[in-house]
């Protein structure tokens, strides 16, 4: 039972980081441009959120 409760609490975190990352990338997309070094970068660590959450619900 406390397995399941830390990977809930773990999912929850990343969906957490997920939609800061969102927040994040649109802003500064805006901001600076969708080809700035920066924008990229944040991109690409959404990205990798992403896959970290696709990843531990395909466990289940």
């Amino acid at each position: 039972m406390e397995l399941s409760r830390i990977n809930i609490e773990n999912v929850c975190e990343l969906l957490d980081t997920i939609d800061l990352l969102k927040t994040e990338l649109l802003k500064h997309g805006v901001e600076k441009g969708l080809n700035d070094p920066h924008t990229i970068q944040i991109s690409e660590l959404l990205d990798t959120y992403i896959v970290m959450y696709q990843k531990r619900i395909a466990q289940k």
